[in-house]
């Protein structure tokens, strides 16, 4: 599922930008997942585990507007084509209402992510333990990564398997167990 190494990686740089990381923060805020809002305004993740590489976000406090000025007058190759299903993405609906909140008040972006920066986690409050995937090694909050839930969707030709919220049948797919007829034709068709 996940690619083998071929070169030794000691940080991973990616170009988030001050734009996406508030983008996040409201996400996880709405979406009330603490954990991960604990760790999306970190401008570099600490390595968990063995073979994790380290991601880092140098641009994390740069405007995607200056990002974009930036590439066309230094004359950089740049495409600002936005994924066809991104607007009725979960993401789209944040990024429209950041948009909004910025034409009120310009500093909203950097006082979203000030914001995620300083929220705090009272003591005693269980938080969601970092696990690794069983079957292919690799970080995961559940039994099995998102990849291998896809890979095994996709083996039994239940496309939504990866699509969704389906921790309920890792348990199934972990033991081989054959999923009930319902849950089979609940997983089987796509619409697009």
């Amino acid at each position: 599922a996940h690619p083998s190494p071929i070169f030794i990686v000691v940080h991973l740089f990616v170009c988030h930008n001050a734009d996406d990381v508030a983008e996040t923060v409201l996400m996880n805020i709405l979406r009330g997942d603490i954990a991960r809002l604990r760790r999306c305004t970190a401008i570099s993740t600490a390595s968990e585990g063995d073979g994790v590489v380290p991601r880092c976000k140098p641009l994390k406090y740069a405007y995607e507007k200056e990002i974009v000025l930036y590439a066309y007058f230094k004359k950089l190759d740049y495409f600002s084509t936005e994924c066809i299903y991104s607007p009725n993405a979960y993401r789209g609906y944040a990024r429209t209402f950041l948009k909004d909140l910025e034409s009120i008040r310009p500093s909203s972006i950097m006082d979203i992510i000030h914001s995620g920066e300083n929220l705090s986690v009272r003591e005693g409050v269980k938080m969601p333990v970092q696990g690794t995937c069983s079957r292919c090694g690799y970080i995961s909050s559940q039994a099995l990564c998102k990849s291998c839930v896809l890979l095994e969707g996709l083996n039994r030709g239940l496309p939504k398997l990866g699509i969704g919220k389906h921790h309920r049948l890792h348990e199934k797919i972990l033991s081989q167990q054959p999923l009930t007829e319902r849950e089979e034709r609940k997983l089987k068709s796509v619409d697009f």
